[in-house]
């Protein structure tokens, strides 16, 4: 349960870059790219991260746990109010793959957790393809002006995450 959960949380922040992004043609092909390396990236990370867990064994669950809340501290402390302006001729890989880096830092501290690998990355995939082709595809609905709350909630579940797996 945890897996999901941690996905969904590492999935948000799709949510807040694609509701800023004016894509007109190629939604389902960036829906597609974010998908894909929001499940490249946790593999490449799970394997970091068993590798760390074995190496450093008796801190393995402090080490995620640091890592999870130093993501989530980051994500409290970002500046909104830096204006991003996203390049027409910028590929629909380079923006997903912007989007989908921190999936790799938190699979690492999944992996030193030794949770389900599987889980984790199909539910990474499948939440940031939903979400990214939701976001894109119906963004004048959803009413997100900006992702300065979402951010914050992401954040703070990923730094409570980071709390109880140091005393896990």
């Amino acid at each position: 349960m945890t897996e999901l959960v941690v996905a969904g949380i590492t999935t948000i922040d799709i949510l807040i870059v694609y509701a800023l992004l004016h894509v007109k043609k190629g939604r389902f092909k960036l829906a597609l790219w974010t998908a894909f390396l929001n499940m490249a990236f946790p593999f490449l990370g799970f394997w970091a991260g068993e590798m760390t867990a074995s190496l450093f064994s008796e801190w393995s669950g402090l080490l995620s746990g640091v890592l999870l809340g130093l993501i989530g501290i980051q994500m409290l402390l970002h500046d909104d109010d830096a204006k991003t302006a996203v390049n027409k001729a910028v590929s629909p890989a380079v923006i997903a793959v912007a989007v989908s880096l921190d999936t790799f830092s938190v699979s690492v501290s999944v992996g030193m957790l030794q949770l389900d690998k599987t889980l984790f990355i199909l539910a990474s995939g499948l939440l940031s393809l939903l979400f990214s082709y939701a976001v894109l595809r119906f963004k004048r609905h959803l009413g997100i002006k900006n992702g300065k709350v979402l951010r914050r909630l992401a954040g703070i579940a990923l730094l409570a995450l980071g709390i109880m797996s140091c005393f896990r």
